[in-house]
């Protein structure tokens, strides 16, 4: 389960990282074994095929100067296709898993093989509709470059921020279908969620960038050394490990995100306040909401219109009895006292009362110190 450092509407880029760091070590029985899949289809691949080289597909003829494909190029090329297809399985299985990791997580849900494979294909779905979209927004672009090349050119250079600008928009679409919404819902959902915080979405975008260079050169490092000898399938291995990691690093970085812009387009998923330092509410780990909207159910809260209730109430005029103002006591009649029970000392409107029968620790009181309707003792026989 996700522990925010901080209120989810008050996360920094540095808590994101924090956060997203600590669930993934706490999480590490959902997503290593998926890691450790891609990274044996890895091993297998490089051991069986070895590593890949172009070459073997063509040959420059001698003679003419041609660039010839080799007789056997396609059977050179199946094995290396169907490894292609079966790494591109696992890294979509992958992302799938991690990204139903990070909303059960926040939604602290079982995460079951029903849950991964419909939202995912959900999310597939919604994939090929937004790649759709993309590949007839380019081909608007080619067509126009090629009936005007200045227009087309400008509009390859507008294009590039809107594109951007529209990536930003629907980040948030993969972590919304695996929280309950469809294809087109998951969309609306990212839309609403980055309104207004498309400034801030780029900069957690870069962070997660930087992220995933330095976790690339890291994995670079691991295979330079081995690459010419017989344990290259195993670096090659380990740093696909590695990389598939450090992704799923980014994506819980980024259900952060999402979970953050949730909490500040709904104030009441997370009612407390969202500045450090507020009172008694400092920086703590915060479990994921909903909590309820209701300010009195804040603990420390204090009523601003004092003891009494904030209404609304009853229009005047108010009942002329007083006795149904709440807190009134009675100023009288003096209750009835029982027979045969002496009647109390008056009590001076200037004094304390009466005195109360001194005690000592024991808890008994004074012999000296006779109640009024004390018994009397027996009188002794006459002589």
């Amino acid at each position: 389960m996700f522990r925010f450092s901080n209120n989810p509407a008050a996360v920094s880029v540095s808590d994101g990282i924090q956060d997203a760091f600590q669930y993934l070590q706490i999480s590490w029985r959902r997503w290593l074994p998926i890691v450790g899949a891609i990274a044996a289809c890895t091993f297998v691949m490089y051991t069986l095929i070895g590593s890949i080289d172009s070459r073997a597909f063509y040959y420059v003829d001698r003679y003419t100067g041609r660039i010839v494909w080799s007789p056997d190029a396609l059977n050179r090329l199946s094995p290396v296709i169907a490894a292609g297809v079966v790494g591109m399985l696992l890294s979509v299985i992958g992302s799938m898993v991690f990204y139903a990791t990070a909303i059960a997580g926040l939604r602290n849900r079982p995460l079951t093989a029903g849950y991964v494979v419909g939202r995912g294909l959900l999310m597939i779905v919604a994939g090929l509709l937004v790649g759709l979209a993309a590949a007839g927004a380019i081909l608007l672009l080619a067509i126009m470059f090629v009936i005007t090349p200045l227009l087309g050119i400008l509009a390859i250079l507008a294009a590039i921020p809107v594109g951007f600008y529209l990536v930003i928009r629907i980040i948030f679409m993969g972590l919304a279908i695996f929280d309950g919404f469809g294809p087109i819902e998951g969309l609306q959902e990212s839309w609403r969620l980055s309104q207004g915080s498309v400034l801030r979405l780029f900069g957690w975008g870069v962070m997660a960038g930087l992220i995933s260079i330095g976790i690339s050169i890291i994995a670079g490092v691991i295979v330079a050394p081995f690459s010419t000898s017989g344990l290259a399938p195993l670096a090659q291995a380990a740093s696909t490990a590695v990389t598939v990691a450090g992704s799923c690093l980014v994506t819980f970085m980024m259900a952060v995100l999402y979970e953050s812009e949730r909490a500040r387009k709904d104030p009441s998923l997370y009612p407390y306040p969202a500045w450090p330092g507020y009172g008694p509410y400092g920086p703590q780990p915060y479990a994921p909401g909903p909590y309820p909207a209701n300010p009195t159910a804040m603990p420390g809260w204090v009523s601003p219109n004092g003891p009494y209730p904030a209404g609304p109430y009853a229009p005047g005029p108010y009942p002329a009895n007083p006795t149904a103002m709440p807190g009134w006591v009675t100023p009288g009649p003096a209750p009835a006292w029982a027979a045969n029970e002496a009647q109390p000392a008056a009590l001076d409107s200037a004094g304390p009362g009466p005195t109360p029968p001194q005690t000592w620790n024991s808890g008994e009181t004074d012999p000296t110190q006779q109640p009024p309707n004390a018994p009397k003792p027996p009188e002794p026989p006459a002589s």
